[in-house]
């Protein structure tokens, strides 16, 4: 299965698998319309054009902030998560079993989604709340990590040129080591799933080794698909930012069309190209190891 043949054989198989995760994703894309959008658009590298100051300002904001914050929304962020994962479990395990039915065998099982839930609903949870609280701490991780580069470079921009070789230095660094970081986090991550929906034990652990056997394959073809996307949001962002400075109902129609729906194909298509990429790799790696076993 080669290129958009990741999102089309499965989807043949069980066409059931675009309406499940196709609502998903629009869920998502109408909160990246309604929220996230607009937050970005606020945000003063939009205004004055230098990132550093408004990343350092904005790190500012949330130090300041941290101290004062009530203990109690501590509470409501984990309950939030917990909520979140539970959620999230109802439709992985159910989407992902029938994804993996379509790739282990052509013929269609019947109730694969309700089985999945029944099967993997409390597994699958269990790895999504763990997995978003480590979203969270690599996050923090990322942040002050590059806060060294951004200061420094920020500061050669602005007031000391001569810091600008140091600056070039340690930001290559700095974004060598945050890429490895993120590739490694996220195949890790994303490994996970097929292990949970196929073994019962170490789901982890036979993850990353299907992972690390062709890692280096892996990690490309993740970048592709992040340089894709990149790329698609950067477009929807140059859209919207032209759009925004007319108001007539022709410009809010077409932004609706633009903004909304093609960017809910666009990633319906992508989610689901990655995750049968993923399982499929996986699934590949386990039937040779049970082959040479045998």
């Amino acid at each position: 299965m080669k290129g958009f043949g990741y999102f089309i054989n499965p989807v043949k198989r069980r066409p059931v698998l675009i309406v499940i995760l196709g609502i998903f994703m629009f869920l998502y894309c109408y909160i990246e319309y309604s929220f996230i959008m607009p937050i970005v658009f606020g945000l003063s590298v939009l205004k004055t054009g230098n990132i550093f100051d408004s990343v350092i300002h904005l790190i500012q904001i949330v130090l300041n902030y941290i101290p004062n914050i009530n203990p109690a929304i501590f509470v409501y962020i984990l309950l939030g998560i917990v909520a979140a994962s539970l959620i999230a479990g109802l439709l992985l395990s159910g989407s992902l079993n029938v994804l993996n039915s379509a790739l282990v065998n052509s013929d269609k099982e019947k109730g694969a989604f309700a089985k999945g839930i029944q099967k993997h609903y409390l597994k699958v949870s269990r790895i999504t709340f763990l997995s978003i609280i480590y979203l969270i701490l690599f996050t923090i991780f990322i942040v002050v990590v590059s806060v060294p580069a951004i200061v420094i470079t920020s500061a050669a921009i602005t007031e000391k040129p001569e810091l600008m070789s140091v600056a070039y230095v340690l930001d290559f660094i700095t974004v060598l080591i945050l890429f490895f970081c993120i590739m490694f986090f996220k195949i890790y991550i994303f490994f996970w799933y097929p292990a949970a929906i196929n073994y019962d034990k170490q789901p982890f652990a036979r993850g990353k080794r299907a992972a690390d056997n062709s890692f280096w394959r892996i990690l490309l073809k993740f970048l592709w698909y992040d340089i894709l996307i990149f790329v698609f949001q950067m477009g929807l962002f140059y859209i919207n930012n032209i759009l925004s400075r007319n108001e007539s109902v022709v410009a809010e129609f077409t932004g609706i069309v633009v903004l909304l729906f093609l960017n809910w194909i666009f990633k319906t298509v992508i989610l689901i190209s990655i995750i049968s990429y993923v399982f499929s790799k996986f699934l590949s790696y386990w039937n040779r190891s049970r082959t040479v076993e045998n």
